[in-house]
């Protein structure tokens, strides 16, 4: 994946006319002051790579190892037994949602010199989908009060205090599923100011598409047909996984072009 990545860097800086010359707004010293001001876009592109790590980690070594999908005893006695692992996800979570925090602010001050209106719209949508996780963490965090430090609930039967911490998942799925719908929108959005742009090569701008509507059609299946999200839900979110790395790799190598970037931020 690196060498393809290599080798489509070098075809998209061969397709760019030459920005730093001597002719050009100025010369090269004017070239290099705009260039003190591009946006670190390789920060970006670490913290999203967290970002990923830290989803993955939480949905597969965590959830998808201690849940037990229709078993609240199994999944309760997961939880009890890994209770490390279990807060080591939460954890992980709580880090992961905070690298989103630079993404968005890189994101916002590379496309707000080409569409600022669009660009604020994009922040809406993304700090909507994280609101909406980080609110959701409570749900995530019930299940210890139920199972773990339980004294309060000493009146409950196991089977009780195990019903009650599945419900728990329930909620934190559906609202899991709600931020995906915002996070959808995210991506079309961010997907557009790619493609327009020309910061970032537009193929990834092209996936990003795909990522958006599979986001926001997971989210719909869960609610409206849950069935078919069990069915199709890694079809759905692949295409996401796939557009998402490719954007924080890209980032994280090449960053931006920084000669379409300087011409719309001195136009």
């Amino acid at each position: 994946m690196l060498i393809i990545a290599f080798r489509m860097r070098s075809l998209y800086i061969r397709s760019k006319p030459s920005f730093y010359s001597d002719t050009h707004l100025g010369g090269k010293m004017q070239s290099q002051e705009r260039e003190d001001k591009i946006p670190p876009a390789r920060l970006a592109g670490i913290c999203y790579l967290v970002i990923i790590a830290g989803g993955l980690f939480s949905e597969i070594v965590v959830r998808g190892q201690l849940i037990v999908a229709g078993d609240a005893a199994a999944t309760a006695a997961n939880i009890i037994e890994h209770e490390n692992l279990y807060r080591t996800g939460i954890g992980a979570s709580i880090a992961f949602l905070a690298c989103n925090i630079p993404v968005i602010w890189v994101f916002y001050r590379v496309f707000r010199v080409f569409d600022q209106p669009i660009s604020i719209l994009l922040v809406l949508t993304f700090m909507t989908a994280i609101i909406v996780e980080v609110a959701n963490l409570g749900s995530y965090l019930e299940p210890l009060n139920y199972l773990i430090n339980a004294e309060a609930l000493a009146g409950l039967t196991e089977s009780q205090r195990a019903a009650l911490s599945y419900s728990a998942f329930q909620r934190f799925n559906a609202g899991f599923a709600l931020s995906l719908a915002f996070f959808g929108a995210h991506c079309l959005i961010l997907a557009s100011l790619i493609i327009r742009s020309g910061l970032i090569p537009r193929i990834i701008g092209f996936a990003l598409v795909f990522a958006g509507i599979g986001y926001i059609t997971n989210t719909l299946t869960t609610f409206v047909a849950p069935q078919l999200r069990g069915d199709f839900g890694i079809f759905l979110l692949l295409p996401a996984l796939i557009a998402e790395t490719s954007l924080a790799l890209w980032l994280t190598l090449f960053g931006v072009n920084q000669a379409r970037w300087n011409e719309a931020a001195m136009s």
